[in-house]
């Protein structure tokens, strides 16, 4: 995950200097520039009081990447029937 550039983009977004999100956060605009930039990485203390003054949190800030889950979308072609005497048996098989 790059952190450094979601966080930016938050920034941004919310139109926020590094200067204005450093001394909302006490840290140095040099340290926030080395997040954004992935040269250094912050604590989860850090990290929870940056999103705090981006209007965010730890899990809204990761959620994004959990819900980009792949979609397989399935076909007749994906299904495959077993017919026996008593039963039939319809499984999915996706190519």
């Amino acid at each position: 995950m790059d952190i450094g550039s979601k966080l930016k983009s938050l920034r941004l977004k919310n139109q926020l200097t590094l200067e204005d999100v450093a001394n909302r956060c006490e840290l140095s605009k040099g340290f926030l520039s080395q997040v954004e930039n992935n040269l250094s990485s912050p604590s989860i203390a850090t990290l929870e009081d940056i999103l705090e003054v981006l209007g965010s949190s730890l899990s809204d800030f990761f959620k994004d990447d959990e819900q980009k889950e792949s979609v397989t979308v399935c076909t007749n072609d994906d299904y495959f029937e077993n017919e026996q005497e008593e039963y039939k048996i319809q499984y999915l098989v996706p190519n």
